[in-house]
């Protein structure tokens, strides 16, 4: 019996392996995309807006004009710019998305690391936390409404996939902060927090209203009570300067007047749309509903590592105020965007931060709702955290059964026809520019007529279909498209006029 007993282990347990394994080559399916789609990507719209200023107005001047006469986000300007000086970002376009990836997923190791460290104090976990970190930052990858300008469009990424990054390590310095014994520790963080908090700030008026709930959470914790009060006033003092640097820019008020003003009736229906198109571009994936009913059966099992905090009881005696930060979170961020644009729809770029931090959200209150709810789920069939298994086999599928996947291999067939349909142009711009004469170009419907006709024309059909559509990871929009995109080219490239042949 015992040496049966024995072989089943060793069964189970290279069963265990075969799907972890599995698991893994699935993750780097989900990935690879990601990291091939980059070299085939181009500069386009508000890219060649802050190459045109920077070389016209040089570094420190350009700053000047963006704050003056476009808006406040005074780091995403300079973090841009510094990217895109002497050409660089133009020559170096793919760097971008794989230091952003990279970066992202470093980001996210540490946050899991120091919460599991400080808060969870899991072993188990601590042996799958590469493994957790990856799974999270495939599930907000695919949950995001536009992944183009969150992934691969600079000027986009640059302003609110950059701060994302430095939000969850400002988020781990604070846990550090507050719970680490290290002196040598707390003065580090201690230095960079408040540093951190003025450049997030910078970056987007989505992370003041960030910034503002987690204050108000660190105020109602009282965890102000475990740092000095000369720290406590320098974070404030951090967040309402860059708050009132970011909000009074006279850039503002000049963009402002550009825009027309929809009305308050409007204004409302448009925050409501909004919250309710953020929830449904989560909710319909059910790769979420899977990570939060495993936050939620996770909660249940570790509640006994957490009861016993202060800032849990706080939360438990008022059940009903993380679902009312929650909704108040979404309302406050959709909200503030709308009213600086007057009451217009945001573009999803923005929603794409709205959405990461509501998954964030959401999966902290699925883990607390599990951490108070009595039933001893751990005990039941349905504890699907014990049977790893079932758990990476179901992982599998939800990575594998998401629309994310479909558009990245497209993407990835169609990617190498756009790149050089976008190279031919752009050789011909510089061309053009070097010798001073006037341009004709080709908008990308007619190249890409051309293209089929030459290099297609014997393919099948399945692969002509594919290849003639627009990678929708890389293709936000073609440059000739409108008269103020033609004419930001025109004086990137330092040319009288370009004229654009549309048939």
């Amino acid at each position: 019996m015992r040496e049966m007993f024995s072989d089943k282990n060793f069964i189970d347990s290279k069963k265990l392996l075969a799907a972890k394994i599995i698991l893994t080559a699935t993750l780097f399916a989900f990935f690879m995309p990601l990291l091939v789609l980059p070299f085939f990507n181009h500069a386009c719209t508000d890219d060649y807006f802050c190459g045109a200023h920077l070389n016209q107005l040089g570094f420190t001047a350009y700053q000047q004009y963006v704050y003056t006469e476009c808006g406040g986000r005074f780091a995403a300007t300079y973090v841009g710019a510094l990217f895109a000086q002497n050409n660089f970002l133009f020559t170096h376009y793919y760097l971008h998305s794989l230091l952003l990836l990279l970066f992202n997923a470093l980001s996210i190791v540490f946050l899991f690391s120091v919460i599991n460290r400080f808060i969870l104090k899991d072993t188990a976990i601590k042996k799958q936390l590469l493994l957790l970190s990856f799974i999270y930052l495939a599930l907000t990858i695919c949950s995001y409404p536009e992944p183009s300008t969150f992934l691969f469009w600079f000027s986009s990424a640059i302003t609110y996939h950059l701060p994302i990054i430095l939000f969850q390590v400002d988020l781990a310095l604070f846990i550090l902060l507050l719970n680490a014994n290290s002196k040598t520790v707390k003065i580090i963080c201690s230095i960079l927090i408040p540093l951190l908090v003025f450049l997030i700030d910078g970056f987007n008026e989505l992370f003041i209203v960030v910034h503002l709930s987690m204050l108000a959470a660190f105020f109602y914790m009282d965890f102000q009570k475990k740092i000095s009060k000369a720290f406590t006033i320098i974070i404030l003092v951090s967040f309402i300067t860059s708050a009132l640097i970011v909000l009074l820019a006279p850039g503002n008020h000049v963009r402002g007047e550009r825009i027309e003003s929809k009305g308050i009736v409007l204004g409302v229906a448009a925050v409501g749309y909004h919250a309710a198109e953020t929830l449904w571009f989560i909710c319909r994936n059910p790769f979420f509903w899977l990570v939060a009913i495993v936050f939620f059966i996770y909660g249940n099992n570790a509640k006994t590592n957490i009861v016993s905090n202060n800032w849990f009881t706080k939360i438990t005696k008022r059940k009903w105020l993380v679902p009312f930060a929650i909704t108040g979170f979404l309302l406050g961020s959709v909200a503030l965007a709308v009213i600086g644009l007057k009451g217009g729809i945001i573009p999803d770029r923005y929603l794409n931060g709205v959405t990461y931090f509501t998954i964030m959200l959401l999966l902290a209150y699925a883990f607390i709702i599990g951490a108070i709810t009595k039933l001893n789920i751990s005990s039941s069939i349905f504890y699907i955290t014990k049977n790893r298994m079932l758990l990476y086999s179901l992982f599998i599928i939800v990575l594998l059964g998401n629309s994310y996947i479909i558009d990245a291999y497209k993407s990835l067939i169609s990617a190498p026809l756009y790149s050089n349909i976008i190279g031919e142009r752009e050789a011909e711009l510089r061309e053009a520019s070097a010798s001073k004469l006037p341009v004709f170009v080709k908008d990308y419907s007619v190249s890409l007529r051309e293209h089929l006709e030459k290099d297609y024309s014997h393919s099948t059909k399945t692969l002509y279909n594919l290849v003639q559509q627009k990678p929708s990871l890389l293709f936000f929009e073609d440059d000739l498209a409108t008269d103020n995109s033609i004419d930001i080219l025109r004086q990137y490239y330092q040319l009288d006029s370009i004229v654009v042949k549309r048939k």
